[in-house]
């Protein structure tokens, strides 16, 4: 366990109270926060920005897996495991929270993967030897400090089952809901039984092989954060998928005739046009050239009936 950072959070008993320290040793565990838990994962359209640890309620047994690929790291959270004997001595309750980081390697994912599922057997209330280890490893030290004992905590590690370790990755499409112990069981089973997803589907349909992966939380102050993070399991007690905004596709503009007004129908008659001054001229020539040739080849007027002689009914007497 040389090359995993530990961090561990509580309270002491003077005013000092809840702090983080860096378990670097049995000796050396200088107050500091670890790094990676401040990491954003959401800018919102605000400027406001959500931190790893704005995804789980700390005072709450939680969990949490985040993957850096900026410095090729594994972090594995766990927080809102009580200790009873020290709130006790405090008058009140005492949580911890405890952080291991490690390369991101196939050795150390393995053994993260074995504290995450003991961890969720913890929540379950299935198996109580991870907070049976906080209770043993972590202690008042004076008035303003706290102890980590690392023997503890390494010998809780190498009593965990061992879990498998295939060439098939999980499921990489992503699972957020409400939080139930069949969410709980079926995430430590895939913990047990398959490494962490390389790179995983996230809510928006995106690919991702960098953030939070994996979130076992109580209420959320922020219902949707699990899904605007992008994580590939999230359980909360409160959670709320958000609605997804459709960006329309622009319409290709129609050119679209103007109407034409309803007219009476006196009024939509074809409009008389007149003839054009020189289509009159030519037909007055035409006429006159045929009146004329009326008038020298001796035709009777078109006009005028033939003459006819008036009987004379005395002439038919006489003869």
């Amino acid at each position: 366990m040389s090359n995993f950072e530990i961090y561990v959070k509580t309270s002491a008993l003077g005013q000092t109270g809840i702090h983080w320290r860096h378990i670097e040793s049995e000796e050396r565990q200088p107050v500091e926060v670890p790094s990676l838990i401040k990491r954003q994962v959401i800018e919102e359209k605000n400027g406001q920005i959500a931190i790893v640890n704005d995804l789980i309620n700390e005072v709450k047994p939680s969990l949490l897996i985040f993957r850096n690929k900026d410095n090729e790291k594994l972090l594995l959270e766990i927080t809102g495991i009580e200790s009873p004997q020290r709130s006790i001595r405090l008058g009140r309750k005492v949580f911890n929270s405890m952080v291991w980081i490690a390369d991101d390697t196939e050795e150390n994912e393995v053994v993260l993967r074995k504290i995450a599922y003991s961890a969720i057997q913890n929540i379950l209330q299935k198996d109580f030897s991870f907070s049976g280890m906080i209770e043993k490893s972590v202690e008042f030290y004076g008035l303003e400090e706290f102890r980590v004992n690392l023997k503890e905590v390494n010998e809780y590690i190498g009593h965990l089952e061992p879990v498998d370790i295939l060439d098939i990755e999980s499921y990489q499409e992503y699972q957020i809901e409400h939080k139930s112990s069949e969410s709980l069981e079926k995430l430590a089973e895939e913990l047990r039984n398959y490494p962490l997803p390389k790179q995983w589907v996230n809510w928006d349909g995106e690919i991702k092989n960098d953030g939070v992966l994996i979130v076992v939380t109580e209420n959320l102050e922020k219902r949707t954060i699990l899904h605007e993070a992008g994580v590939w399991r999230g359980f909360a007690t409160n959670v709320e998928e958000p609605v997804k905004v459709v960006d329309e596709l622009p319409q290709k503009k129609t050119e679209t005739l103007p109407l034409v007004p309803t007219l009476p129908a006196e009024q939509t008659q074809i409009p008389h046009q007149p003839i054009p001054t020189s289509w009159r001229i030519i037909i007055m020539v035409i006429v006159g050239v045929i009146v004329i040739l009326f008038i020298i080849l001796g035709f009777p007027s078109p006009v005028q009936a033939p003459h006819q002689p008036e009987k004379n009914p005395q002439l038919y007497l006489l003869r």
